[in-house]
């Protein structure tokens, strides 16, 4: 066998990262103990593979890690907090957390997530791969949104997983989640990663031409080499539908629109061309297609809602005192489902191992200290999304801005009733969405190659330094 070179050794890091999108949410969205751990250990090993090569200066580091060092903090302050939540006071010589084993877990999982964000900073470092990433983010997308559908409309020989016969949700689509709302958040990222794909297509070439012009590129993206992509689309569409997830379908829409917004106001020479983009994706994927797949039944749920039963609603009403109790330190990180019964009454019947609202879960836990840490994370995150879209001129760049910055907004909004961030294939994706902002903010700027394209084009020529 021949030796393994050094790049030889970095694609095969790559690959397994791109590996974890697909293989994560295969078993419960790696929602158990030992999946998570096999997903934890799996990541660990990358990272030490990544950062040998690092010490021995086989690989150099990326621009997005060395300019995303702010965001590196950020991220590395969150298991540092549930460090210092597990170590001894020295006024009482006990620990903040109330609950060390469900704590130390989280310590795990922030570790783990931490350095997904590190991989992809640093292992993304070409267009190419940028790209690679994406594509598998959407195909993993689409397996789910595929086996979901297959399984709830098909006979159970196709269920090989053996989902419907563990999951409560028997008349939606869960993919090989438990919880129709971990697969509708799961689509919903791979959803923006795609429509980011699609806006990539657009070419800064399109400025000045008319319209009949921007229709044919559309078109071109449309039926041309993005037709494969346009179809993913739909198909996650349709997934996302038969989840009947409320506020999974709701976030979905509503970020979609809101980016749109802050793409029409950023891409503003080629806002004709998103427009009609925009426009027929609604047309198509709700007007005709979910109206064929379970849309009747989701609009029946949403126009039921009655908040007053529901019973996520008592829980998080019932929180909050637990909150404001620990409001400073939280009672640590992991604590909810042992802290809970002491706070709750008969009206909470059954037992919640979770809050069904990621803000308020992440402020008792974490207290005011880590909750401005979470949101450090998303509000840096979004802003290098919306630069990256602003001062870019690669197509893709500003694609996977445009896709991060949609996927991140989509799932904040689902986090006000439900708890994607708790489940580790959906916080491994969304980690890795925030780390797509940073790459397509700095991905090849002051990198050796970026230098030599540059230097083969007229100094004058300010547009490139900025591809």
């Amino acid at each position: 066998m021949p030796p393994l070179t050094t790049r030889n050794a970095d694609t095969w890091i790559f690959a397994s990262l791109c590996l974890i999108v697909v293989l994560a949410p295969l078993p419960l969205g790696s929602n158990r103990a030992w999946a998570a751990q096999l997903l934890q250990l799996w990541i660990a090993i990358l990272a030490t593979g990544t950062a040998w090569l690092l010490a021995r200066g086989r690989i150099a580091p990326s621009a997005a890690l060395r300019r995303g060092l702010p965001a590196v903090l950020l991220f590395a302050a969150i298991p540092a907090w549930t460090l210092l939540q597990l170590l001894p006071l020295p006024s009482t010589w006990t620990p903040i957390s109330q609950d060390p084993g469900a704590s130390l877990y989280k310590l795990q999982k922030s570790t783990a997530y931490l350095l997904v964000f590190l991989l992809c900073l640093q292992l993304l470092s070409t267009p190419v791969r940028l790209e690679r990433l994406a594509q598998v983010i959407v195909i993993s997308g689409v397996m789910q949104a595929v086996y979901g559908v297959l399984t709830l409309t098909g006979d159970g020989s196709l269920d090989v997983l053996g989902i419907r016969e563990m999951t409560h949700h028997k008349g939606d689509a869960t993919g090989t989640f438990l919880n129709r709302n971990h697969l509708a958040g799961f689509l919903e990222m791979s959803l923006a990663v795609g429509i980011g794909l699609l806006i990539a297509g657009f070419s800064s070439s399109d400025n000045g031409t008319s319209w009949r012009a921007r229709l044919r590129r559309l078109l071109t993206i449309l039926l041309g080499g993005k037709a494969r992509i346009r179809l993913f689309l739909v198909a996650m569409v349709i997934g996302l539908v038969m989840t009947h997830s409320r506020m999974g379908n709701t976030a979905f829409f509503a970020s979609m629109g809101i980016s749109a917004l802050i793409g029409l106001a950023i891409f503003r020479k080629s806002s004709r061309s998103m427009v009609i983009l925009f426009v027929s994706m609604v047309a198509i994927d709700v007007l005709i297609i979910s109206t064929w797949f379970g849309l009747e039944r989701l609009v029946e749920r949403i126009e039921n809602t009655n908040l007053a039963k529901e019973e996520r609603t008592d829980v998080n009403a019932h929180a909050l005192p637990w909150v404001q109790d620990n409001w400073l330190t939280g009672s640590g990180a992991g604590s909810f489902a042992s802290q809970f019964p002491a706070y709750r009454t008969a009206e909470v019947g059954a037992f919640f191992d979770f809050a069904h609202n990621d803000y308020l879960q992440l402020l008792g836990e974490y207290g005011l200290i880590g909750g401005l840490l979470f949101a450090g994370i998303a509000v840096f995150s979004l802003h290098a999304a919306v630069q990256a879209q602003r001062r870019r001129r690669n197509p893709l760049l500003r694609g996977m801005g445009f896709a991060a910055m949609m996927g991140i907004i989509s799932l904040l909004i689902h986090s006000s009733v439900d708890f994607n961030l708790h489940i580790p294939a959906n916080a491994v994706l969304f980690s890795m969405l925030c780390a797509l902002a940073f790459v397509a903010r700095h991905q090849g700027r002051d990198s050796p190659a970026d230098t030599r394209h540059v230097s083969r084009q007229p100094p004058s020529n300010k547009r490139e330094l900025h591809a």
